[in-house]
């Protein structure tokens, strides 16, 4: 599986900046590999999913351009 987001971390592109990802801070949702920063920022993106993943998915096409 690919990562999301270029290997990003998640929760730095729904709040629209570039955070590398760390492959130990990973979580599999709806068969998609969410890597992030950190474990800290994993707890923080874990406490609402889906709302990162929305704000990432309307933020990425403009940060990946």
């Amino acid at each position: 599986y690919a990562p999301q987001y270029g290997g990003y971390c998640a929760y730095g592109i729904s709040v629209g900046k570039f955070f590398d990802g760390d492959p130990m801070a990973w979580k599999m949702v709806d068969g998609k590999v969410y890597v992030n920063l950190n474990q800290d920022i994993a707890k923080t993106w874990s406490e609402d999913i889906p709302g990162h993943i929305a704000k990432a998915d309307r933020n990425w096409p403009d940060l990946s351009a």
